[in-house]
């Protein structure tokens, strides 16, 4: 049995929506499905039909679910990250406000340490003032009290200026005499003075192309007869002035190394006290009494001592009316006055000056530190003459402290 194809709806109100839908928009062509039944088939459930306007709004709601859900994500992050953004603003914005505070605070700490440092640099300037104030008084009684002590004003600089002086002045007085010297003469004088030396000369200073075995014949040359005159004057000066025990002429030299030879087993400083003293007396007071004819006296028979000694060298000078000895007698007293007066001013000093001994002959090696050897003689090596000792002046508390004159010696 076969019917007609029949529509059926589910309930009226989806048959009332379906109808509104129509009435506003106009309906697709519905297939409707031509159900063939037997006569023993039995009517089937109720039958839905969906038009394809239904599946088109569905899935339009779905996407605009959809889209407002990614939206709403969306927004959702974008807020977060909004919030998360303003979150480490803020938290910058704090920590730069602590650093800020932080700095300051340790700028007012700073500056109250630099204000304290300020006040306590303020207050040791004008201590240092004070002590400066205080040292430059007590400096200057200081000096006053040793100028009062003192023999003279000279100190260890003018001394060492004042013995390198004496040494040219020296020197220049024998080259001056060369032109006045008898050789032969001379020759014999100075083996004679030094004749323990004699085959010294003979080995060393005498031409032996010329030796005819004769010591009395031997001739010395020139420039060697003008370093012994040299020699000998310093010989002199030192015996008489330098390695006096206070001064050249005083009536108590003998009586002073005594007492100061004594006083030095007990107490040194107090030695040196002494001898600063009388040497400090003997400028300022006893040369102006009773003690200074005695000291003009020695200095003019020193004078003579040496114008007699060089005059079997030069017998110029043996002439007494000639002028020539009249010039050489004021040079010679000018620098015997010199060497006095540089003795005085070495025995006034705090440290001891002296001049230093060398062997003679050959025993002593050249030492550069305290010797200079003479250009008439080898650079170096054994000393065998001494023309001028060294002079040291030696501070055992301060070893930058003093100064060192070269002697002059003839090596070999």
């Amino acid at each position: 049995m076969s019917s007609s194809p029949i529509s059926y709806y589910g309930n009226d109100s989806l048959s009332s929506e379906t109808q509104s839908y129509a009435g506003d928009h106009r309906p697709s062509t519905a297939s409707t499905e031509l159900t063939h039944m037997d006569s023993d088939d039995t009517l089937p459930p109720t039958c839905y039909v969906t038009s394809d306007t239904d599946s088109d709004k569905d899935l339009v709601i779905h996407s605009l679910n959809e889209s407002l859900h990614i939206h709403k994500e969306i927004m959702e992050r974008i807020h977060a990250e909004k919030e998360a953004y303003v979150a480490h603003l803020n938290k910058e914005r704090h920590d730069e406000l602590e650093d800020i505070e932080r700095t300051k605070q340790t700028l007012e700490e700073q500056m109250d340490r630099y204000n304290k440092l300020d006040a306590a640099y303020s207050a040791l300037r004008r201590e240092l003032d004070s002590r400066k104030d205080d040292y430059q008084r007590m400096e200057a009684k200081f000096y006053a009290h040793v100028k009062s002590i003192r023999a003279t004003d000279d100190d260890l600089s003018t001394i060492q200026h004042e013995i390198s002086h004496l040494s040219s002045q020296l020197n220049n007085l024998c080259m001056g005499l060369k032109a006045k010297m008898d050789p032969q003469a001379g020759s014999r004088f100075l083996l004679d003075r030094y004749h323990d030396q004699r085959p010294l000369f003979k080995k060393y200073l005498v031409n032996s192309s010329k030796d005819d075995g004769d010591d009395s014949s031997m001739l010395l040359e020139s420039r060697h007869i003008t370093m012994f005159t040299e020699k000998l004057i310093m010989e002199l000066l030192v015996e008489h002035i330098f390695d006096q025990p206070l001064h050249i002429g005083v009536s108590v030299n003998q009586a002073y190394d005594k007492v100061s030879t004594w006083m030095r087993k007990y107490n040194e400083d107090w030695a040196q006290r002494f001898r600063q003293q009388m040497s400090a007396l003997l400028a300022n007071q006893a040369q102006l009494q009773d003690e200074r004819e005695s000291i003009e006296q020695a200095n003019a028979d020193l004078v003579d001592v040496i114008l007699q000694q060089l005059g079997h060298i030069y017998p110029e000078l043996q002439n007494q009316a000639g002028d020539y000895l009249k010039m050489q007698r004021k040079k010679i007293d000018t620098m015997v006055t010199r060497a006095a007066r540089l003795n005085l001013a070495i025995k006034g000093q705090d440290i001891e000056i002296k001049h230093q001994d060398i062997a003679e002959g050959g025993v002593a090696e050249f030492d550069s530190a305290i010797m200079k050897a003479d250009g008439k003689g080898k650079p170096e090596g054994h000393v065998l003459f001494v023309i001028s000792p060294p002079f040291l002046a030696i501070d055992p508390n301060d070893a930058h402290h003093g100064f060192i004159i070269h002697g002059k010696v003839f090596c070999i």
